[in-house]
């Protein structure tokens, strides 16, 4: 219905689409923005599953990073630092989307 009486207004395909459509579902792309971020943020077991971080570290991320230096090489204190960092690196993130989701004030 809001995109008919758009039509009737006279909008053409792209203002529809840029002044009508995307408002209407901007929160669900910042929401699902969000989750796809963090998700990509932690992944480890496809990864660890598949390579291990290899061949060399030319697939390690964050996660396993944190993994082999916490429990392969002893290293707990970096295996800690790295799983900080990346919480705090996912904290910035989420605080950055919600106040993307908030409403505006006109």
């Amino acid at each position: 219905e809001i995109t008919e009486a758009a039509m009737i207004d006279g909008a053409g395909g792209s203002k529809r689409l840029f002044l009508v459509t995307i408002p209407m579902i901007k929160n669900t792309i910042a929401t699902n923005t969000m989750l796809i971020s963090l998700l990509t943020l932690s992944v480890f077991t496809l990864i660890y599953v598949m390579t291990a971080g290899g061949p060399g570290n030319d697939s390690t991320t964050l996660p396993v990073l944190a993994y082999k230096e916490a429990f392969r090489f002893s290293n707990i204190g970096y295996g800690t630092a790295i799983a900080t960092v990346m919480l705090i690196i996912g904290a910035i993130f989420s605080v950055v989307y919600i106040r993307a989701l908030r409403p505006q004030k006109d």
